[in-house]
């Protein structure tokens, strides 16, 4: 990574981390470790490895709720993640239960308010 532009990019997912910072359902981001704690995979696997093949709608209520938490978190920090899938949605343990941890801030990037009036004024 000698290239400034990739340089700045993993400076600015920093940012964001940082900014994002102690909510249940973002994962958690510290200088003095260097790998996540979110031991239950992703969600794309968990939906392929069903049991019944499907998720109830109990279980798919409880994970987008979690999603939209992430989601409704980031857009109060002026942060757009663009990039949300189930390949970048973690969850922290193994449980069914498992708190899910949104992942993956590359392509995001803080809203800048310029962009926002002129949409709004369209």
């Amino acid at each position: 990574m000698i290239l400034p532009i990739a340089i700045e990019d993993v400076k600015q997912e920093v940012r964001i981390l940082k900014a994002l910072s102690g909510h249940e359902n973002v994962v958690q981001f510290s200088l003095k470790k260097t790998h996540m704690l979110c031991e239950g995979g992703e969600l794309l696997d968990r939906i392929l490895t069903k049991k019944s093949g499907r998720y109830t709608e109990n279980d798919a209520a409880r994970v987008v709720r979690q999603m939209l938490k992430a989601a409704a978190e980031c857009h109060l920090h002026g942060l757009v993640h663009r990039d949300m899938k189930p390949e970048d949605l973690l969850f922290k343990s193994p449980k069914d239960d498992s708190a899910l941890k949104a992942t993956d801030f590359g392509l995001s990037d803080f809203i800048r308010p310029e962009i926002v009036r002129s949409v709004l004024l369209k």
